[in-house]
This record gives C-alpha cells, sequence and structure tokens, in this order.
C-alpha cells in the first residue's frame, strides 16, 4: 500500500500525486501540514517537509527522491528519459522549477490565497508587487528560452520536467497568477495545453473537492 503524507494544495505533494496518477498506482493520500513538528512525523522526515511517501514498510522523504524511487518501482510509463542528456536536460529543469519557480508561485499562492483566504491574515501586497515586478519576469524568460513550441518539455514524452513545471504554475494560478502570452507566447501555449490534459483536470477536482470550492 502506497500512502503520501502531506497536503494536497503542497506543490511537491502535487508533484509525487501526479507521479502515481500517472502511471496509475493507487495510493492514499495523508494529509499532513507542513508545520507538523511531531516526533513521529519527525522519523520519516528529519527535516520537517511533505511529502513523505511511505510504501508498506519503507518510508522516504523530499518530492525528488520520492518520485525517482516511483519510477524504479513502478518503471512504466517512463517520467525519466531513457537518453541520458535528455534525462540530464529533465533533471535541471525539475531543479529550476523546486527552487526558483516555486520561490514566486508559491509567494502568490502564500499572499492571494492561503493568508486571506484560508487563514484569515492580510495580503502583503508590497511582497506581491515584488514577486511580479522583480521576481517572476526572469523565471518566465527563462521558462520562455526553453520552452517548446509544441508538445512536452524536455524530449518527445511526457517526464519530469512537464510535472515539476505544470505544478508550480497550479501554485501560482491559485494565486491569481497566469502568462502573459503576449511576452511569454511558447510557455503560455504550453501551459493552456498542459491544464486542459485530463490528468492536470483529474487533479485540480480532487483539490477543489478537498477546498470544498468550485474554484
Amino acid at each position: 500500500m502506497i500512502k503520501v503524507h502531506g497536503h494536497p494544495l503542497s506543490p511537491f505533494v502535487r508533484k509525487v500525486l501526479f507521479a502515481l496518477e500517472i502511471k496509475g498506482v493507487e495510493y492514499e493520500n495523508v494529509v499532513v501540514m507542513p508545520v507538523d513538528s511531531s516526533p513521529a512525523f519527525r522519523k520519516v522526515s528529519p527535516l520537517g517537509k511533505i511529502p513523505v511517501l511511505q510504501h508498506d514498510d519503507f518510508s522516504i522523504a523530499d518530492s525528488s527522491v520520492i518520485c525517482r524511487y516511483i519510477e524504479r518501482v513502478f518503471p512504466t510509463p517512463a517520467l525519466f528519459p531513457a537518453d541520458p542528456k535528455v534525462e540530464a536536460r529533465a533533471l535541471w529543469v525539475e531543479e529550476y522549477a523546486d527552487t526558483k519557480v516555486i520561490e514566486n508561485c508559491a509567494g502568490l499562492f502564500q499572499q492571494r490565497f492561503l493568508f486571506p483566504k484560508m487563514m484569515g491574515k492580510a495580503t502583503d501586497q508590497s511582497i506581491v508587487d515584488n514577486i511580479i515586478t522583480h521576481g517572476m519576469p526572469p523565471v518566465l524568460e527563462y521558462l520562455e528560452s526553453i520552452a517548446p513550441e509544441s508538445g512536452y518539455f524536455v524530449g518527445d514524452a511526457l517526464s519530469i520536467a512537464d510535472i515539476s513545471v505544470v505544478t508550480c504554475f497550479l501554485q501560482a494560478q491559485y494565486g491569481d497568477f497566469a502568462v502573459d502570452a503576449k511576452r511569454y507566447p511558447k510557455l503560455a501555449r504550453y501551459l493552456e495545453s498542459a491544464f486542459a490534459s485530463p490528468i492536470v483536470t483529474g487533479r485540480m477536482a480532487k483539490e477543489r473537492a478537498v477546498l470544498n470550492t468550485p474554484r
């Protein structure tokens, strides 16, 4: 039995759930907040971060490590390219998304969605303005420079690169952010296609169910 410990609104939890759903692996999502400091959770997640994957009597933390483990245990359909150079590119996109992209997308999610709609806290507009003005533009420019004209982000098949980029921008979408199609046409087309795919619409429906909201 596979269990994924973490809140489904976390972009890193979503990344793991995408991997499992693409591979058709049944799982249970055990909702755990990222601030959980209980001894039981810290035992399986020493850094206190989500997600944590539990597979029978085996547990491991970190979304990138988890996705690689899922790939080894459930190898089809493959999410890591066989060609070493293409795989390296996919892993780089994953790393960039997990660090620089999510830094900005999660900031918008926090200020425009998490704080005002879930925690009753005010949005700090100065933080939002800084992300929109200074944080996002270089990220979007870089992604536009490597985005495909059509198809998948790296290579000719769905990969960990696609999952990693898409989960970030779904997070930003909660923060009322959309990529400007005039300034970043390739990235905007890519995301529009990805957001319309059944795997993404299905995942977002599950998230809306958790939130008990149609949006």
